[in-house]
């Protein structure tokens, strides 16, 4: 077969790119058409509480609240217990007064350590023993989607790829720039996480 001109390769090219968006483009249009899996996380309204989402009935997913948010959480939904995932702010101020016990494990969205994972999953664990739990970072996106995603496998025994079809398509706000998330999803040691979160 002779070699393409440079014209005729650009035609291809373009003709790719064209189909290849036509695909992606059918694919997004069938995807947002799917019925939501009645497994993933529900939408929750609470005022001051943004992206809020109930996991189960003693897991809740969210951005930071505000002070009327941690009053609602407590008072409204029975929570008993705050997880934030920010490495840069606390809520003891806006949390206070509502006898919620706060624990906070710093993650850094661009560095996921397992040792932090582990951290944050036994926090959740421990606190759902008095009830129900909020985990929190600041968008309730990323940081907060990736512990949701792994307490899905690790805790419920779901493949990695439906955890990560939440995380992705559960309409909680993932950035794509964080490539590493998902990464960090489909490559940890799962075994070795469990035994280490289930440690005594």
């Amino acid at each position: 077969m002779p070699p393409l001109s440079r014209r005729a390769a650009l035609q291809l090219g373009y003709a790719s790119l064209t189909i290849g968006m036509m695909m992606t483009s059918t694919s997004e249009i069938a995807a947002a058409a799917a019925p939501r899996p009645a497994t993933w996380a529900e939408a929750v309204e609470l005022e001051g509480v943004p992206n809020l989402h109930r996991v189960t009935p003693s897991f809740y997913r969210s951005a930071q609240p505000t002070e009327e948010g941690f009053a609602n959480l407590s008072h409204q939904l029975g929570v008993k217990s705050i997880v934030s995932l920010r490495a840069f702010h606390a809520d003891d101020v806006l949390a206070g007064g509502n006898h919620l016990m706060l624990t906070r494990i710093p993650i850094h969205t661009w560095n996921i350590e397992d040792e932090d994972v582990v951290k944050a999953l036994r926090a959740v664990l421990q606190a759902q023993k008095h009830g129900p739990v909020l985990l929190h970072c600041q968008h309730g996106s990323d940081r907060t989607g990736l512990i949701s995603a792994l307490y899905r496998v690790i805790v419920e025994g779901w493949s990695r790829n439906d955890a990560l079809a939440e995380m992705r398509g559960g309409e909680f706000g993932y950035h794509a720039v964080w490539g590493n998330i998902p990464r960090y999803l489909k490559t940890a040691d799962i075994p070795a996480l469990k035994a280490a979160v289930h440690a005594s």
